[in-house]
């Protein structure tokens, strides 16, 4: 349900304006695309109930990789704007325990958008990330964002 409603307020931001010919038509696109999305997709009513569950963690999740990424800016000028090189890059292999796909891509492109670290390959619990700074990426396994993950995989 909760899906319906996001898809309907979707369509109505897309088309710009509220007619009742346009809220009559995407009714019916959006039962559409829900049919699509529960036959086809294997999506399942009792996700919402999951992911609403999940809502503040995702959203601290969101807020921490915001602070995270002012945080990586600000040291990654730091480092650029220095007269003298204090940084090491390199290339790191680390292991992040994360029991679920999703929370590893979803760590994968949290370290990608950071400055100053570029996620290289990511299979299973194995990551290669090309950092600025050695010691900074030898400390993502206890890094916030990770921590934030594991409770979210803990709360199913």
């Amino acid at each position: 349900m909760l899906m319906c409603v996001f898809l309907f307020l979707l369509w109505l931001i897309f088309n710009g304006r509220v007619t009742l010919e346009i809220c009559l038509f995407g009714i019916v696109v959006t039962g559409l695309v829900y049919a699509f999305c529960v036959a086809v997709l294997g999506y399942h009513p009792r996700n919402e109930r999951r992911v609403l569950g999940r809502l503040g963690r995702y959203l601290q999740y969101g807020v921490t990789l915001v602070w995270e990424i002012v945080k990586a800016n600000v040291q990654t000028m730091k480092v650029i704007l220095s007269p003298k090189a204090a940084y090491r890059p390199a290339v790191v292999r680390l292991q992040v325990p994360l029991e679920e796909a999703s929370s590893r891509v979803l760590l994968s492109n949290s370290i990608t958008l950071t400055p100053g670290t570029v996620t290289i390959r990511q299979q299973e619990e194995e990551f290669l990330v090309l950092c600025l700074d050695k010691d900074g990426g030898e400390a993502i396994p206890d890094w916030n964002l990770v921590r934030i993950l594991k409770k979210l995989e803990g709360s199913k």
